[in-house]
């Protein structure tokens, strides 16, 4: 009787071990879609916009799976293990598959170009583009602006080397788009160069610890800390326009979710995401009700 209930709880515990490696699911439902939420206003707009829409346009149902980093929401997709994630061509082609924007080919844009290598190496595709282009620019607060008459990036050089600048770790990593390869382009020699918590950094530019930075180009906290954004003269920062990242065999598998991303191609301008971070960061909206507002609004929803 002993050894009986020793072979049960063997291959108990076994049934368990296996479930918590594979997940116990066998395989996936088909009948339902995983969308990994994002870490940010814009984001998780986003994500909101694709349930809502998915569920109205089609049968299936869709599950919305917590924030995680972007790196591994980026394996979990190209491994197929979930489905969609809110992205950026610029995001695929330098932090997913480790190319830099001067790797495109000349004719090429670096969408098609992040696109297809995707596909080809990653098991991943972008959704058409949504219209929005957020992409890294330098930020300054009012008071610096009027006071040196800041508009442009290169009017920087002269005050440089009396001013503290100051990002988020990721923006001092090594790459043709981030910090050294920045000051080197535009000639800028800054007093001092740090790190800082994104969550701090507003707070630092509005109390003046700080006198420059590199922001969203919709971030609605933007406009809720007044800062000046300074145009990018000789264009420096690449294209980061916004488009769902999925599996590369998502539409073999749901063909009508092809019809449900072209009718949100170039939907979204920049000035409306601003709008729409605001709301969500400053006002505290719901994402889940500001992206129904914004499709049944359009007439894109029911």
């Amino acid at each position: 009787m002993r050894k009986w209930k020793n072979r049960v709880f063997l291959f108990f515990s076994c049934f368990v071990l296996g479930c918590n490696l594979a997940g116990c699911s066998g395989k996936k439902n088909e009948n339902t879609i995983t969308v990994i939420d994002g870490d940010f206003a814009e984001m998780k707009f986003f994500t909101q916009v694709a349930k809502i829409l998915i569920e109205d346009q089609t049968t299936l149902k869709v599950n919305v799976q917590d924030s995680m980093a972007s790196s591994l929401a980026f394996e979990q997709i190209k491994s197929g293990k979930m489905d969609i994630y809110m992205s950026y061509d610029g995001s695929l082609l330098a932090a997913y598959l480790g190319k830099d924007p001067s790797d495109v080919p000349e004719g090429t844009s670096l969408y098609d170009y992040a696109n297809q290598l995707g596909q080809e190496t990653a098991n991943v595709m972008l959704t058409p583009k949504l219209g929005e282009e957020n992409t890294y620019i330098i930020a300054v607060n009012k008071e610096l602006a009027d006071k040196y008459g800041l508009e442009c990036v290169s009017d920087l050089k002269e005050y440089a080397p009396s001013l503290v600048f100051a990002a988020e770790h990721e923006f001092f990593d090594e790459g043709s788009t981030h910090y050294d390869a920045f000051v080197d382009f535009y000639g800028l020699s800054f007093k001092e160069g740090t790190t800082i918590d994104r969550g701090l950094k507003y707070t630092g530019m509005s109390s003046g610890n700080m006198d420059v930075t590199v922001v969203y180009t919709t971030d609605g906290l933007n406009r809720k800390f007044d800062l000046v954004t300074l145009e990018d003269d000789k264009n420096f920062f690449p294209e980061y326009n916004g488009a769902y990242l999925v599996r590369a065999d998502l539409y073999e598998d749901h063909p009508e979710l092809e019809g449900v991303f072209a009718s949100l191609e170039g939907k979204f301008t920049n000035e409306l995401c601003t709008e729409m971070n605001y709301r969500i960061d400053v006002e505290n909206e719901d994402p889940h009700e500001a992206a129904y507002d914004f499709l049944k609004d359009n007439g894109l929803i029911s």
